[in-house]
């Protein structure tokens, strides 16, 4: 069993939330990354700020001593910082520590000819991490170092504690606006595949006795409508196929009348009369083929105006009077059933003639002798041929409509007498069922369509 792909809705809609999900993880992502660089760039910042800020207030005494001349909100604000900010003014030749705010900071960096940021682990490979930067400042005394450093475990815990916050307030944002692209993909995805699904539909109308249909091109995605050119460009070389086939089968038998004529003509004056009567009997056989060929032409070739009506009771009797020497001839009789409430259809009368005609001459060849073909009208818009022959198996029912093909049951014809009725039933939009009387034998049915169906 061959396993049918995806259907393109689902392919597409499948497509578009793992795209949706795999930019929504990039996205944020990078709002991760975007915060956690903004972040160390503040920092770095406000370290350095503070190393400026410090080195601003740097007095040196008369006697030689170091001072910060600091507000006492920014002392309190180191001495409050439980370990986390700190400062000190170094000696820059030998390190000593001349003025410090909070912990001690740890050694000196080596400088160069600005500011400088550094990060160092006090405890070795751990948690704690601290932040630091240091700014150089020449006195009469000699050069100055200003250190400032934080701890980087109180930077961590603030980043997830953000990290935190954002996961529960805005991280579902991103459920709602996947659902709301899928439903708008869904109505989008399925609103443009409309005119696809209206063009399968006109499609599948198409046969062979509809070769003339084309699919519309007004309104047609431009996606769409290269497939829609081929499509109505395939269906006129069918069409001109169809055409070439049905003139052929036309021209043919038309022209086969002539000859079969004249060669009737010499077969009347053979003396033999064994002779004559047996190519008399061949020419009949050939005639009535070349004249069912023509009848398939003419029926494959039809078409019913809108405004042409056919009286079924009526065909029913013409047939049946037509038909009526015949089956005296063959010690047959056929009768009509009319339907009392009249029954008038939209359909070429000839046609149905021939068509009803062709079922009662089957009906007429094979019920036995002494029997009643029935033809019996019945409302809406059926037709009824009953007879009393040996039937139609079930298994052979839909193959006896196949042209050129005869069973035991056909004792004489060109097998093309059924493909003619289903031929003129296609062209009026009915169809032809095939049953079992009864009493014993077969009951065909023309069944023509309810919308064409006009009682009296």
């Amino acid at each position: 069993m061959i396993r049918q792909p995806p259907a393109i809705l689902w392919r597409i809609v499948i497509r578009l939330s793992l795209t949706t999900l795999i930019a929504i993880v990039l996205a944020y992502s990078w709002l991760w990354w975007k915060y956690h660089s903004v972040t160390e760039i503040m920092r770095d910042t406000y370290l350095i700020e503070q190393a400026v800020s410090i080195r601003n207030q740097v007095l040196l005494l008369p006697d030689g001593r170091i001072v910060v001349d600091l507000p006492p909100i920014q002392l309190a604000s180191y001495a409050e910082s439980e370990g986390g900010l700190r400062f000190a003014v170094r000696d820059a030749k030998t390190g000593a520590i001349l003025a410090q705010g909070g912990e001690t900071v740890g050694p000196a960096p080596e400088m160069g000819d600005g500011p400088r940021l550094y990060r160092r682990n006090p405890d070795g490979p751990g948690p704690v991490l601290m932040f630091g930067a240091a700014v150089r400042l020449t006195t009469p005394a000699g050069d100055l170092l200003i250190q400032v450093e934080e701890s980087g475990s109180d930077f961590d815990a603030m980043t997830r504690s953000l990290i935190e916050r954002f996961a529960e307030e805005g991280g579902w944002l991103g459920a709602p606006f996947l659902l709301a692209m899928l439903v708008v993909s869904l109505i989008t995805i399925r609103n443009s595949l409309l005119p696809l699904k209206r063009l399968s539909e006109q499609a599948a109308a198409i046969g062979p006795a509809s070769t003339d249909i084309r699919l519309p091109e007004a309104q047609v995605p431009r996606e769409i409508l290269p497939l829609v050119h081929a499509i109505n460009s395939a269906l006129d070389r069918i069409e001109a196929g169809f055409r070439i086939q049905r003139d052929f089968t036309a021209d043919a038998a038309h022209e086969l009348r002539t000859p079969l004529a004249v060669l009737r003509a010499h077969i009347e004056t053979l003396p033999d009369p064994a002779i004559r009567d047996a190519l008399s009997r061949d020419v009949d056989s050939m005639t009535r083929l070349v004249s069912q060929l023509l009848a398939v032409a003419r029926a494959e070739a039809l078409t019913i105006a809108m405004d042409e009506q056919a009286d079924l009771n009526a065909i029913a009797v013409d047939v049946c009077t037509f038909l009526a020497p015949m089956a005296l001839r063959q010690r047959r009789l056929v009768e009509v059933i009319e339907d009392p409430a009249g029954c008038r259809v939209i359909a070429n009368g000839e046609a149905v003639f021939n068509a009803l005609r062709n079922l009662v001459e089957n009906a007429l060849t094979h019920t036995p002798p002494d029997t009643t073909v029935t033809v019996r009208v019945e409302g809406p818009a059926t037709l009824r041929v009953e007879d009393r022959g040996p039937g139609i198996p079930p298994e052979l029912r839909e193959r006896i409509f196949q042209r050129f093909w005869r069973a035991e049951r056909r004792k004489s014809g060109s097998g093309l007498g059924l493909s003619i009725v289903r031929e003129i039933m296609q062209a009026h939009g009915g169809r032809v069922e095939v049953g079992e009387h009864p009493g014993g034998g077969a009951v065909f049915s023309l069944v023509f369509s309810d919308q064409g169906a006009q009682r009296r």
